[in-house]
C-alpha cells in the first residue's frame, strides 16, 4: 500500500500503511574504528566502510565485542553469536556530550531490541563528566569513538557514520528510552518504495501518551518545528510522508547517505536535520513517519542566546543551499517577516540576544564563498522541482513552540498565521 502524500503528512490520521516483513533471526556484525567528524554533506563524502574481511581500529575505538542479549548488562552466556549475512546490520549512532546520567536507561533499552543485528556506536563529543570511562567499564559491548573536543552534534554524528558498518544507520539522542520494536519499526518504514529516511514516534519521557514530535514540519522561513507537540500520541498511528526527520531519532539507508551526504558540520547544532531532510527531498527520497518505532525523550523547549544564534544562522543557510534563486525571491516575504519577528525578540530579550542575531548575519556574509559552494553541491543533487518540496512545508508558525504554551499564545498565533498564509500565496503559485 502506498505511502500517503505531502498533504496527508500534516493530518493526524491517514490510511494505514502495511509494512514489509522484517526478518528476525540472528546475524553478524563487526566493530571498526575511524576518523573524527568532518563535513560529509556533499555527495560521495559519506563513503561505504571497508570490507569486513580487513578490520581495523581507530584511536578512539573500543575493543570489538558482541551485542549482549537483553538484560541488566553483558554476560558471556547471553551473547548473540554472529556470522550469518541474512539480516542487514543496523548501526545506531549516539552522540554523547556529558551524557553520563542519561546513558544507562538509553543503552538498557537498546539491549532489549527485537531486531537481532544491531551495533551501537557512542561518539563521545569531548565529555568531561566521565562518559567515556563509564561506557568502557559498564558497557564494553558499545563501540566508543572519542573526539578530543566538542565538535558539535552534526560533525559528531558524521564521525559515527564514518565508522559505522551497517546498511542502515540510526541517529539517536542519549536522553531517550526506546521500545523493543524501535529498530524494527524504522526498518518497516524506510523499506517502503521511494522512502530514504524514516523518523520515529517520539513522546515525552515523563508523559508517554503525549507527543514530542512525530516527524518534523518545515516552515517557509527555514525553521523546523515538532509535528504534533503535546497532542495525544494515539492521533498519530499511521505511517505517512512528512517533511523532515527529527534529529532525535531517525534512520537513513546507507545508499541514501552516500548519495546526499551526511550532516553539514558547519551547522554545529540546530536545523541540521532540516537541511538533511531538504536535501533528501530534492534528491527524490521521501521521508516516512514510523509510528511503530517509539521513543521517549527528555525534551525541553527553552531558548538561549547561543541557540538563538544557531537557529537564525542555520535557517538562512538552509534556504540559501536548497532552493533556486527564483524560489528564494518568492520566499522572501515570509522570510523577512520571520526576520522582523526575530529582531523584535532579540531587542526585547537583551544585549546577548542582539549580539547573537548580529553574529548570525555576520557568519553568512563573512563566509559567502563557502555558502555558495555548499549551494552548488546541494543543487547538483536535484531530481525534483522546488514546488514539490514547498508543498511539504508549512506556512504556519506553531505559537506554542515560538511563544510558549497557553491561551495567550494561541490567540496571538491566529493573526500571525493568517498573515503568513497570505505571504505564502506567491510561494505556492510560483515556487
Amino acid at each position: 500500500m502506498e505511502l500517503h502524500g505531502p498533504r496527508a503528512a500534516r493530518s493526524h490520521a491517514s490510511a494505514e500503511l502495511h509494512a514489509p516483513h522484517v526478518p528476525r533471526h540472528p546475524s553478524g556484525r563487526r566493530i571498526r574504528g575511524g576518523r573524527d567528524g568532518r563535513d560529509v554533506s556533499h555527495p560521495g563524502a559519506a563513503r561505504r566502510p571497508p570490507e569486513r574481511s580487513s578490520p581495523r581500529r581507530g584511536a578512539g575505538a573500543a575493543r570489538p565485542a558482541r551485542l549482549p542479549a537483553p538484560g541488566p548488562g553483558p554476560t558471556p552466556g547471553g551473547e548473540i553469536e554472529v556470522g550469518a549475512p541474512a539480516v542487514p546490520l543496523v548501526s545506531v549512532v549516539i552522540v554523547c556530550w556529558n551524557a553520563r546520567q542519561d546513558l544507562p536507561v538509553c543503552l538498557a533499552s537498546l539491549q532489549r531490541q527485537t531486531y537481532p543485528n544491531v551495533e551501537v556506536i557512542a561518539v563521545d563529543n569531548g565529555s568531561t563528566d566521565g562518559t567515556r570511562e563509564y561506557l568502557e567499564t559498564a558497557h564494553p559491548w558499545v563501540q566508543i569513538h572519542a573526539l578530543d573536543h566538542n565538535a558539535g552534534y552534526a560533525a559528531a554524528n558524521n564521525a559515527g557514520f564514518e565508522v559505522a558498518m551497517g546498511e542502515y544507520l540510526v541517529v539517536l539522542n542519549p536522553d531517550t528510552e526506546v521500545e523493543p520494536d524501535f529498530v524494527t519499526g524504522l526498518l518497516e518504514a524506510v523499506n517502503q518504495e521511494g522512502v530514504g529516511l524514516a523518523t520515529s514516534r517520539i513522546c515525552y519521557f515523563a508523559d508517554r501518551d503525549r507527543v514530542n514530535t512525530c516527524g518534523n514540519d518545515i516552515h517557509l522561513s527555514g525553521l523546523g518545528f515538532c509535528r504534533g507537540l503535546g497532542q495525544p500520541a494515539r492521533l498519530f498511528d499511521d505511517c505517512v510522508r512528512v517533511a523532515a526527520v527529527s534529529g532525535c531519532a531517525f534512520m537513513i539507508r546507507r545508499d541514501v547517505l552516500e548519495r546526499i551526504g551526511g550532516f553539514d558540520a558547519d551547522y554545529f547544532t540546530y536545523c541540521e536535520d532540516v537541511d538533511l531532510s531538504l536535501r533528501a527531498n530534492l534528491a527524490g527520497y521521501a521521508i516516512a513517519y514510523a509510528p511503530r518505532s517509539i521513543v521517549y525523550h527528555k525534551y525541553s523547549l527553552r531558548m538561549t542566546p547561543r541557540k538563538f544564534c544557531f537557529l537564525e544562522r542555520n535557517r538562512r543557510l538552509t534556504l540559501l543551499k536548497n532552493f533556486r534563486w527564483g524560489t528564494l525571491v518568492a520566499l522572501s516575504p515570509p522570510v523577512w517577516a520571520t526576520g522582523f519577528l526575530m529582531w523584535i525578540y532579540a531587542i526585547t530579550h537583551g544585549p546577548a540576544y542582539l549580539r547573537a542575531k548580529l553574529q548570525a548575519h555576520g557568519w553568512i556574509y563573512g563566509n559567502w564563498p563557502q555558502v555558495m559552494e555548499k549551494r552548488r553541491r546541494t543543487q547538483a543533487l536535484r531530481k525534483v522541482g522546488d514546488r514539490e518540496v514547498i508543498r511539504l512545508m508549512s506556512s504556519d508558525l506553531p505559537p506554542d513552540q515560538v511563544i510558549g504554551p497557553g491561551l495567550l499564545s494561541r490567540l496571538a498565533g491566529i493573526p500571525v498565521n493568517l498573515a503568513y498564509r497570505m505571504l505564502a500565496v506567491p510561494v505556492r503559485l510560483f515556487g
